[in-house]
């Protein structure tokens, strides 16, 4: 629901079914460190110009304290979802 409070933690490119898109409250931290024996990993955040990690280093991912609107309609979103998946049609 476009209501919901959360964060979408999305992988990009998985290698393997069991890596997921995980839904989270918003109002958690989520912590990731990177593991790794390569020398060095890219993180790319929304697009913008990336950065170098390396082993042990930490992202640290949290609601931020501005709010924006992305999207609005006065059409009720559930009779979208009815309508695009069909759903109640016999």
């Amino acid at each position: 629901m476009p209501t919901v409070n959360a964060f979408v933690i999305t992988p990009v490119s998985p290698h393997s079914l069991t890596h997921r898109p995980l839904v989270v409250p918003d109002s958690v931290e989520i912590d990731l460190v990177l593991r790794s024996d390569e020398d060095l990993a890219y993180l790319s955040l929304d697009g913008q110009p990336g950065l170098d990690l390396r082993d042990g280093d930490r992202v640290r991912c949290r609601r931020s304290e501005h709010k924006v609107s992305l999207f609005h309609t006065d059409t009720d979103f559930f009779h979208v979802l009815r309508t695009k998946l069909k759903w109640g049609e016999r």
